[in-house]
């Protein structure tokens, strides 16, 4: 069996072996969790729990940067994922840039899945995961770096080689939003080794780090346990989080009381 097949294999197994929707061992009866939410709860697992129990519409910076998201792989051709796959182990010699690639591994018997927004790949190594934010302020946060990493790990319990993979941030400031060079692919931001840009719409940096596993396995060990239910959501303590919260009228360890 080749290298495809294994990979394409462990992601479907995982899949077959899913209990039905709100019948699954996991916090709230989830049958799996999605690398964001695990992002989201280095944000505030506070919020993580109410955003259950008290879903709301979706925000207009949330459905932006969803469509900002959209708008960058928007000249990418949909593959199907056994084509990606095998296009992701092809022998080349440079690296191929494949959009939205699936990932899914399990960790402590709890099914983790997520979509990469770009992975670079060259014969079945991972050169480079990149992670595109959108937002008022071009720093880079603990909730960027957990999810940026998670899809490194994914991809290497998947069967791809991480042993030289880096990760890269890239954060736009919100005017980028509807940039036609941004959905073109032609925004200078955008080419291997730039690390700032700036023109009269907008701005963003780029910021690579080197991925080593041993970290995000410490703090996948932590976030799971939530999903587990070995422990209560920890709230933030961060107040300037808590004022800029949809839920800060809900919550009753909120710090903007």
């Amino acid at each position: 069996m080749d290298i495809s097949n294994r990979i394409l294999d462990k992601y479907n197994e995982i899949f077959n072996n899913l209990p039905s929707w709100g019948e699954g061992n996991l916090k709230f009866g989830d049958r799996l969790v999605r690398i964001s939410s695990i992002a989201t709860q280095y944000y505030c697992e506070q919020k993580l729990e109410l955003q259950h129990h008290y879903p709301l519409p979706p925000t207009k910076i949330m459905q932006d940067g969803e469509e900002a998201h959209e708008n960058v792989a928007v000249l990418a051709k949909p593959i199907a994922r056994d084509e990606n796959v095998r296009i992701a182990v092809e022998k080349r010699e440079k690296p191929i840039c494949i959009y939205e690639f699936d990932v899914a591994f399990v960790h402590k018997g709890v099914p983790i899945i997520g979509k990469v927004d770009e992975a670079w790949f060259r014969g079945g190594d991972i050169e480079l995961v990149v992670e595109r934010k959108f937002s008022d302020k071009l720093s880079v946060y603990s909730p960027y770096h957990i999810q940026a990493q998670l899809y490194c790990l994914g991809l290497g319990r998947m069967g791809f080689n991480t042993a030289r993979t880096s990760y890269k941030i890239m954060i736009f400031k919100r005017g980028c939003l509807d940039c036609p060079e941004l959905s073109q692919r032609s925004c200078a931001i955008l080419a291997l080794g730039t690390s700032y840009f700036r023109c009269i719409i907008g701005e963003a940096r780029a910021f690579t780090y080197p991925f080593s596993q041993v970290g995000i396995l410490r703090e996948l060990d932590w976030a799971v346990d939530f999903w587990l239910g070995k422990r209560e959501a920890i709230p933030t303590k961060n107040g300037a989080k808590c004022q800029a919260c949809e839920y800060k009228s809900l919550c009753s360890l909120s710090l903007a009381k």
